[in-house]
């Protein structure tokens, strides 16, 4: 049955296919589709320089206070790295599977994440997102705002945890259990030799302390609020289903840049193949489209009286529909 919202008919509850482009920018949604690897390439460079930046600058200011910059510059840009290798994963870094896949687990090293645990239970995220005994990401919002953060501080262990059970097939499972060795030996032998050079200390602040920033405090900002409303829906509303409710796009531009534009986040569910340097683009074509946007992280944890993009209510018709 089609309903009525803002005078426009839907039929469908996940809210898609009037967050879809009309026509008439259908052309230049499949210029933005494609997958340009020199444009990505350079984003690699420029994320990875930013990184060997802070690494070097953690070499020789560790003595000092100015190693603190340096470890947060570092665990911003692990940030970016981990959105780099998820578009790899979204095969729209390369047209070439194989350099998505081999690109793709050099940027997940840094993370310590095999890249094909993240690949394909974000797929399901993306596949199944509101649906509690499918999507992965259920975990992080099921028990309310009040463990949303804390839970996203656990993303690494619980994402390898969920690869190595029953979610991936056994082909998958045996290739997250070599990668995941290789990650282990690589940055084993990565501590011995800080070990043998009496540089330990530059280990913890350049290596250590950066993946502790991005697990506690870059990791639940940015994917906590991601779907921030998830854990605000009690039960199964329909809502929880609806992408125009259940997700937040962030329209900071300098997060964006940091990030590489994960703050697109409704721009990205809807359309998951667009590259991540193209994302911007793809909200501007969806301007008039009507779906949460706000300003920065954490703006719906203000005040509701504060908030103009409160989760959108489904017309009440569509709710009862949504039970039966």
């Amino acid at each position: 049955m089609k309903h009525e919202l803002d005078g426009k008919a839907w039929s469908e509850i996940s809210g898609r296919a009037e967050l879809h482009l009309d026509a008439a920018d259908r052309p230049a949604l499949e210029q933005l589709k494609r997958p340009d690897g020199a444009i990505f390439s350079l984003w690699v460079m420029l994320h990875l320089g930013l990184w060997g930046l802070g690494a070097i600058g953690a070499w020789f200011l560790r003595d000092t206070y100015w190693v603190l910059v340096c470890s947060l510059l570092l665990g911003s840009q692990l940030h970016a790295i981990t959105i780099l290798q998820h578009d790899c994963g979204h095969g729209s870094a390369y047209r070439s599977p194989a350099a998505n896949l081999w690109v793709g687990r050099v940027l997940a090293w840094f993370i310590f994440m095999p890249f094909t645990t993240f690949t394909h239970l974000h797929k399901r995220h993306h596949a199944f997102l509101g649906q509690p005994d499918k999507d992965p990401d259920e975990w992080f919002y099921a028990a309310g705002v009040r463990w949303l953060f804390l839970r996203e501080m656990l993303f690494l262990p619980r994402f390898i945890y969920e690869s190595l059970g029953s979610r991936l097939p056994e082909r998958l499972r045996q290739q997250v259990w070599r990668e995941l060795a290789f990650n282990t030996v690589s940055w084993l032998i990565l501590l011995a030799a800080a070990m043998h050079f009496d540089a330990l200390g530059w280990f913890v602040m350049a290596c250590l302390l950066p993946m502790a920033l991005l697990a506690l405090v870059i990791n639940p900002i940015s994917r906590g609020y991601e779907h921030f409303p998830m854990a605000e829906m009690i039960g199964a509303e329909p809502q929880r289903l609806d992408l125009r409710a259940n997700t937040v796009t962030v329209t900071s531009k300098l997060l964006g840049l940091l990030w590489a534009n994960i703050t697109y986040h409704v721009e990205h569910h809807v359309y998951p193949n667009v590259p991540f340097y193209r994302l911007p683009a793809v909200h501007v074509l969806m301007r008039h489209k009507r779906y949460c946007r706000e300003p920065y992280p954490l703006f719906r944890m203000l005040p509701k009286s504060l908030s103009t993009n409160r989760p959108l209510a489904l017309p009440a018709q569509e709710t009862e529909d949504a039970h039966r």
